[in-house]
């Protein structure tokens, strides 16, 4: 009967180790991608549209219309005008 016990805990032991090991390798890789977005994101951000599109795979020639336009836009928010 004490031998049975001790199974039954070894086991059950064992088991919640388990558990707990299978959560921490769940969070790790929920960290690395946390952080992957956020590089990402910091890239994304600091694109213009035209390089978006390119990176998106956009045709280079119709993203650049995306950088006249953008340029237009700034120029019509500063009131000066375009050549």
């Amino acid at each position: 009967m004490a031998a049975a016990l001790i199974c039954v805990a070894l086991f059950l032991g064992g088991y919640a180790k388990g558990r707990s090991d299978g959560r921490v390798e769940v969070l790790k890789d929920t960290v690395k991608a946390y952080q992957k977005r956020n590089d990402v994101d910091a890239t994304v951000k600091n694109m213009d549209a035209a390089a978006l599109c390119v990176e998106l795979g956009g045709v280079r020639d119709e993203c650049e219309q995306l950088r006249r336009l953008d340029a237009a836009a700034e120029d019509q928010q500063s009131g000066a005008p375009r050549d």
